[in-house]
């Protein structure tokens, strides 16, 4: 049994993460601070750690470089958690010395296998690895190499290289694609085997979505060789029918290059489309699950400050919302106001009205919004979000959510994202709902009491 570390200052993730990992019959440790983890890691002695990336005071980065001074730590495992996900959040977490890292929300069979790999139970490889001979440019910290990769899979690629760079190397892997485009990916020197015959094991960091359905496409290519020609007839009119049969037979060969090429063309984009079709319902299954969790502690409080942060909790970490603010009213007002948020000046918020505008007309027709046009750039203008949803009890709209920039970089607002922000938007509403049916209780107890005390008196 190995002892795992959790460090993150918002308690809802460390219960999430717990409970992830509790399948696997470890040790669990939290800490809500780096300073803590600092503090108690000897007594601690974790196997493995799990490290949020920004916390109050020393943040997971400053946390990771104290790690690797320390000769006690440099072999300790570390993975780091980020909510953004970009590539100068990715750098800067490996930069400090991270083994690997994962993103918020943190995807469940992603942490499992990362931590079994990293404790060294992942004895088996646990997905299909394909021949493939590619051209492959690495890149590490000013350093350039030009090589061919043997074999390929999701998890990683083996490169024939005499030239090696040394084990733990961050490098930028470039893959040269069959049909001209190239492909980048982060990875990490596993292995290297010294020698003409030699090369480097590279395990990929996390790629994207689009990395994924690239390595599915060149792992499901299975070019069929093409049939050696030959022709032995001698003889002038012989070696004039060899040539027009050769000739006849370069061009059916030929054509039959060109059905196979367009037909491995088409199951590479069968390959993708499936990929991502598989990715799609893994990130579904994955939103549920931690949905799921994060709503239970969000309905296992009453205090109305309590479910506000933890709704704010959510909305950082599982959603994936830089910037955002969620408006609520009272049920006899025509008007929404800031509650809680990111980004936005609580007392430069301008009031917004049932009916006007996207946020007041979303409120009083009880109807998602989501913006049309691409997403990536986000949007600094408070009426105009680029994501809209009521807060619905009863049909009567509580408040808004209102999201205006993401901490991914996609262009467009999936189906998955609309599923995602609508299951919110219930817990939230009917959280905000019960946490204001208990403070009226509550004030009703009170008078309830003053009146008592006074008759008694």
């Amino acid at each position: 049994m190995a002892t795992i570390l959790l460090v993150d200052d918002v308690e809802l993730f460390l219960e999430l993460e717990r409970s992830f990992l509790a399948e696997m019959g470890h040790r669990i440790v939290t800490l809500k601070s780096g300073e803590a983890a600092l503090e108690q890691l000897a007594e601690i002695a974790p196997d493995l750690l799990l490290l949020d990336l920004y916390m109050p005071g020393i943040d997971g980065d400053e946390v990771c470089r104290r790690l690797r001074r320390d000769p006690r730590w440099t072999q300790l495992p570390v993975i780091m958690v980020t909510a953004a996900g970009k590539d100068a959040e990715i750098r800067k977490c490996l930069a400090a010395g991270c083994d690997d890292y994962l993103t918020k929300p943190v995807n469940k069979k992603e942490l499992l296998e990362k931590v079994e790999r990293l404790l060294g139970k992942l004895r088996v490889r646990t997905e299909p690895r394909a021949r493939i001979d590619l051209r492959v440019q690495l890149r590490s910290t000013g350093r350039c190499l030009s090589a061919s990769a043997r074999d390929i899979s999701r998890n990683g690629v083996y490169i024939r290289s005499e030239a090696l760079f040394n084990p733990g190397t961050v490098v930028e892997v470039t893959l040269e694609l069959p049909d001209g485009r190239s492909q980048v990916m982060l990875g990490k020197v596993k292995r290297v085997e010294p020698g003409p015959e030699g090369g480097m094991g590279i395990y990929f960091i996390h790629p994207e979505p689009e990395g994924q359905a690239v390595l599915a496409g060149l792992i499901g290519q299975c070019p069929a060789p093409l049939p050696p020609a030959a022709d032995t007839a001698t003889g002038p009119a012989a070696e004039a029918l060899a040539r027009a049969r050769e000739e006849q037979a370069g061009r059916e060969l030929r054509e039959e290059n060109l059905r196979l090429q367009q037909r491995i063309r088409e199951l590479e984009q069968e390959n993708i489309e499936f990929a991502n079709q598989m990715l799609r319902t893994e990130e579904i299954n994955n939103n549920l699950t931690n949905l799921y969790i994060a709503s239970s502690r969000l309905h296992s409080v009453l205090d109305r400050d309590q479910v506000v942060e933890i709704i704010r909790e959510i909305i950082i970490n599982f959603v994936g919302a830089e910037k955002f603010a969620l408006l609520v009213r009272d049920r006899e007002s025509p008007v929404l106001y800031y509650e809680i948020g990111e980004g936005f000046d609580k007392n430069g918020f301008p009031v917004v009205k049932l009916g006007e505008g996207v946020l007041g007309q979303v409120a009083a027709d009880c109807r998602n919004y989501f913006v049309e046009e691409p997403v990536a750039g986000g949007s600094d203008d408070p009426l105009r979000p680029l994501v809209a949803i009521p807060l619905t009890i009863h049909g009567e709209a509580l408040g808004v959510l209102a999201v205006y920039r993401l901490f991914s970089q996609k262009e467009q607002l999936q189906a998955v994202d609309f599923q995602l922000f609508a299951m919110l938007a219930e817990h939230a509403a009917t959280a905000i709902f019960s946490s204001s049916l208990y403070a009226a209780s509550e004030r009703k107890q009170q008078t309830y009491r003053g009146l008592m005390d006074l008759l008694l008196k």
